[in-house]
């Protein structure tokens, strides 16, 4: 049985996004949205270096693991994004240092410029905001045992790729 809604993905104006579903809460924006991620890179003893995850205290993915992103504002950079969502998901002020990647999430519809990025401190204090419950400094040696708990599959791609050091180019996968 189909019911009718007010405006379908196609149709829908600037001010009717998001679409939500109101059993799941899952998100739909009709035009791919431009985000802004960061691999916040931790220098460990020995030379093992660590990246900065939070668990999610939003949907969606509540309760997995993601990378401090975000979308942009509207006239944001995706530099200038990373470096907000960062400050602001994490309270931490960070130097970028290159572009690890670009990835596309489906089922986000969104495009993640995703950059490694150096605190200006050695040993940079987590402090989380409403969107995140903890954090994790994950050394590259263990990311894979964390691949499962990465809440969107594109950041999931973005963390593997830094962990097996294929930054800045297409994926083994990609056409």
């Amino acid at each position: 049985m189909s019911r009718r809604v007010s405006a379908c993905p196609h149709c829908a104006t600037a001010d009717e996004q998001p679409l939500v579903c109101d059993r799941c809460g899952w998100r739909w924006y009709a035009n791919p949205k431009p985000a802004a991620a960061v691999l916040l890179e931790r220098d460990a003893e020995g030379s093992d270096p660590s990246i900065l995850l939070l668990r999610r205290a939003v949907e969606p993915g509540f309760g997995a693991w993601d990378l401090p992103a975000g979308y942009l504002d509207p006239g944001e950079s995706f530099e200038a994004a990373a470096l907000r969502e960062t400050r602001e998901e994490a309270g931490i002020d960070v130097k970028l240092v290159g572009l690890a990647g670009v990835y596309h999430s489906p089922a986000g519809n969104a495009v993640t410029a995703v950059f490694r990025a150096r605190a200006f401190e050695a040993r940079p204090s987590v402090q989380l905001d409403f969107e995140s419950s903890d954090h994790a400094w994950v050394a590259r040696s263990t990311i894979r045992a964390w691949l499962p708990r990465i809440a969107f599959p594109s950041m999931a791609a973005a963390i593997a790729d830094w962990a097996a050091g294929r930054l800045g180019g297409p994926r083994p996968d990609d056409p």
